[in-house]
């Protein structure tokens, strides 16, 4: 029986069925759960944002200190010399020195308040940066994922050819097909075949990216396991969003720290009253003598004239808290654009997946039809490779399409500030 006749597509059946969503994965390959906790365990870029977070928590370390009384130890020696005795006097001197401020209408306290703010809206930053940096880590996950089933789907595709190859020989050799028909054929493996190459070689490059976002290696990943389902309207996603959203809750929290910092270069302008105390001792080993001490005092100060600068202080914190408040509205009107934006993309996404599926059902039909009747001989080789092209592009396009309706799921939840949640 001639080999033509022995070929069958079970190959292609598989694939089709794997790639109706991609779910059937390897059970050993890699979560994307443990993708984002080793990312977020090993990125040497998240490391070093908590490092910065904490030079945030110092700064109000160092404002709070300024309201407690300060106390200092202060010391000195001296070796005096006489050039017309020829002699020496040694003398020492030992100090403690305290301050504290009574009363300054409230500018310390205001400063310090802008600096706790100011150490809260830090802490929200950096929950930012770390839902910026899951967000890349799906998509590098994911990316990983779709190059590996290319080069699955490629790998099937120069196995097809080969059978293609064989059967368009077998024929030949029957007399049943052309040289032209054999030489084409065997382009259309070397054309699979560069086509798998250029695919091998992106899932490598594709596996370092991961490896220096994760900080850890994995050849095989998989899709989600938690199913995400977004039912909302684009307006309660909307609400959800200004609810959530981390970046209103810092800039609000960015203008309360400016209206204190306003209060406070209002303050400066004001008298203020701190009291000072020291103890003192000093002794001369030459001469003998030696002196003790003790000194308290109260100080007040007023600016009378600055030259402007009081004044010019003042505008700067008036026009950052003004600044503030418009960076509000901005931000508000740029996620309630921003929702709408990736709902309409999700929305997208999944009209293409099912239009794509479709698309695949159909030309596996055709692809079939064709087969059968370049078997029979009512159509050529070049019709049986165009067939089968036609459905290798439609299952990279289904595959992009889906892999594409996850990722604009996550970007969603992302903009609307349930992305950890959903992991």
């Amino acid at each position: 029986m001639p080999l033509f006749l022995l070929i069958t597509r079970p190959v292609n059946i598989f694939t089709s069925l794997f790639f109706l969503f991609a779910f059937l994965v390897e059970l050993n390959a890699q979560s994307l759960n443990k993708s984002v906790n080793l990312a977020l365990k090993n990125n040497q870029t998240i490391k070093n944002q908590r490092i910065l977070l904490d030079n945030s928590l110092q700064s109000l370390n160092i404002q709070t200190g300024k309201k407690l009384p300060s106390l200092s130890l202060k010391g000195s020696g001296a070796r005096t010399t006489n050039l017309q005795t020829n002699s020496n006097s040694d003398s020492y001197s030992i100090s403690l020195e305290s301050t504290y401020s009574l009363f300054d209408f409230g500018k310390l306290e205001s400063d310090r308040r802008a600096e706790e703010l100011t150490n809260n809206a830090s802490s929200l930053k950096f929950s930012i940066f770390k839902n910026d940096l899951i967000l890349r880590i799906i998509q590098v996950h994911l990316e990983l994922y779709k190059a590996s089933k290319l080069v699955d789907l490629y790998s099937t595709s120069l196995d097809v050819r080969k059978q293609q190859f064989r059967a368009v020989e077998s024929r030949f050799e029957l007399g049943e097909a052309t040289k032209s028909d054999l030489l084409r054929a065997k382009a259309s493996i070397s054309g699979a075949d560069a086509q798998l190459q250029l695919g091998e070689g992106n899932l490598e490059k594709l596996r370092e990216n991961y490896l220096l976002i994760v900080g850890e290696a994995s050849n095989e990943v998989k899709l989600p396991e938690k199913s995400i389902k977004i039912s909302k309207t684009p307006n309660e996603l909307i609400e959800i969003a200004i609810n959530n959203d981390l970046h209103l809750r810092y800039l609000r929290l960015e203008e309360e720290a400016a209206r204190e910092k306003l209060k406070s270069s209002e303050k400066s302008n004001l008298p203020n009253l701190s009291i000072s105390g020291s103890l003192s001792y000093g002794d001369s080993a030459t001469t003998g003598n030696n002196r003790s001490s003790g000194t308290i005092a109260l100080t007040s100060s007023l600016t009378l004239f600055s030259g402007g600068q009081k004044k010019a202080q003042l505008k700067i914190a008036a026009n950052n808290l003004l600044s503030k408040s418009v960076e509000i509205s901005i931000r508000r009107n740029e996620l309630t654009q921003n929702v709408r934006t990736k709902w309409i993309e999700l929305r997208v996404a999944n009209s293409s997946v099912s239009a794509k599926k479709s698309e695949v059902d159909a030309l596996e039909g055709l692809y079939d039809s064709v087969f059968e009747e370049w078997k029979l001989g009512s159509k050529t080789s070049l019709d049986s490779d165009q067939a089968y092209q036609n459905l290798l592009n439609a299952e990279v396009d289904l595959l992009n399409a889906s892999v594409n309706v996850i990722l604009a799921k996550y970007k969603l939840l992302q903009e609307i500030g349930t992305l950890e949640k959903n992991l």
